[in-house]
């Protein structure tokens, strides 16, 4: 799934990928369902502090699946993986995570589309 998520933004830029013009919205919904499926997380999260390695505290703002809203977790740096990526206090990221660590891998920008799909799939 993360591939999949990647091969997008990377093939069609990341301006694209966050509007996702890249691909119908019948696949979009799939996708998206397939991610809650298969995670183990995917919430919505606001960064409320960041260590000195770049670990970086969470409180969760909206639970599509796994914690609960108002509960914080902490997001590490997993630099063999992703490289650096850096948080700030402030930012609001959405996690989808398939391990039981949650890494700065697992974050995708707030305006994301699979945002808009989660909300979507709740309301049936």
């Amino acid at each position: 799934m993360r591939r999949l998520l990647g091969a997008v933004c990377i093939g069609f830029g990341m301006a694209n990928a966050l509007a996702c013009n890249c691909f119908p919205p019948e696949l979009r919904a799939k996708t998206a369902q397939e991610a809650l499926e298969k995670s183990n997380m995917a919430v919505m999260a606001e960064v409320q502090a960041v260590d000195a390695r770049q670990t970086a505290r969470l409180v969760v703002l909206e639970s599509f699946k796994g914690l609960s809203t108002q509960t914080f977790f902490d997001a590490e740096q997993d630099l063999e993986q992703c490289g650096e990526m850096r948080f700030a206090v402030g930012e609001k990221w959405l996690f989808i995570s398939f391990k039981d660590k949650v890494t700065a891998c697992d974050k995708h920008p707030s305006e994301h589309y699979m945002v808009q799909e989660f909300r979507r799939l709740q309301v049936k």
